[in-house]
């Protein structure tokens, strides 16, 4: 296994960045085209287009033989943390309060929401970049 350059580390870095932004630049654009109906359908495709922004460049690493676990690690407990948070949405709101300066119950649910959303979506999109990749390096051998 090699280990990561620093290039390699800022561009992982901005593929983390811009799965957080795509989904939610993509659900905006689309939640005004289509009609209200389709919420269920909007947070799917929330999930899958951070799947696919942070798979497609970690398939490409992990081909190169660069070590994807670490990444699935983090992504597995930020994502185990944001679940624990979402078991007391009040302590929750508390700890978002420190940081905003406000109390709002109900945006706290939806920021949780939306962040497992992103989250367990870039974790399925590295894992299955991952898999992917491993099965074809055994096929290439």
């Amino acid at each position: 296994m090699k280990s990561w350059s620093k290039r390699e580390l800022g561009l992982s870095a901005l593929v983390v960045l811009a799965a957080v932004i795509a989904p939610y630049v993509v659900a905006q654009f689309l939640g005004r085209l289509l009609p209200g109906s389709a919420t269920l359908f909007l947070l799917f495709l929330y999930a899958w287009i951070a799947a696919l922004v942070m798979g497609t460049p970690f398939f490409l690493w992990a081909r190169q033989g660069r070590r994807i676990w670490p990444w699935i690690l983090g992504l597995a407990v930020c994502l185990g943390l944001l679940l624990l948070l979402a078991t007391d949405l009040n302590a929750a709101d508390d700890l978002l309060a420190v940081i905003t300066g406000y109390h709002n119950n109900e945006a706290t649910g939806f920021l949780l929401l939306f962040a497992m959303l992103t989250c367990g979506g870039m974790l399925f999109g590295v894992a299955l970049a991952a898999a992917v990749a491993w099965v074809l390096r055994k096929i290439d051998y």
